[in-house]
């Protein structure tokens, strides 16, 4: 199975993993997810997820990926990640922060703006 851990340096919500050569690891991803190769090469493999309905008649899109390298995922979907070669691998699955950039946002404002009224109704009072 796949080692799965935090890595310092990374935003909260990005996942450090290990794969062995001959090991295969499964990530249901939205769109805009970055995978970047850490240690090793990794093999990319999806389908497009628009054509879902046609089950196996459609391709499998196959990415190689180098240490250092970062490959944007372009839609939502299932990918299958593994060592392109037979030692393992290293690899950071990133999601894409602005989405939780924006709930970040929304939130710091309901709570500065609930912070005001208190402060308001207190003065009031």
């Amino acid at each position: 199975m796949p080692l799965t851990q935090p890595r310092t340096g990374l935003p909260h919500d990005a996942t450090t993993s290990r794969v062995a050569g001959g090991q295969m690891a499964v990530h249901d991803l939205r769109a805009r997810t970055s995978i970047v190769a850490v240690e090793g090469d990794l093999q990319l493999a999806f389908r497009d997820h628009s054509l879902a309905l046609l089950g196996d008649a459609v391709p499998v899109t196959s990415v190689t990926l180098h240490e250092g390298e970062r490959y944007v995922v372009p839609q939502r979907g299932i990918m299958s990640i593994s060592t392109a070669h037979a030692k393992s691998a290293v690899f950071v699955v990133e999601p894409w922060r602005a989405e939780h950039e924006w709930h970040r946002s929304i939130s710091q404002a309901v709570r500065k703006l609930t912070s005001l009224v208190k402060t308001r109704l207190q003065r009031a009072t």
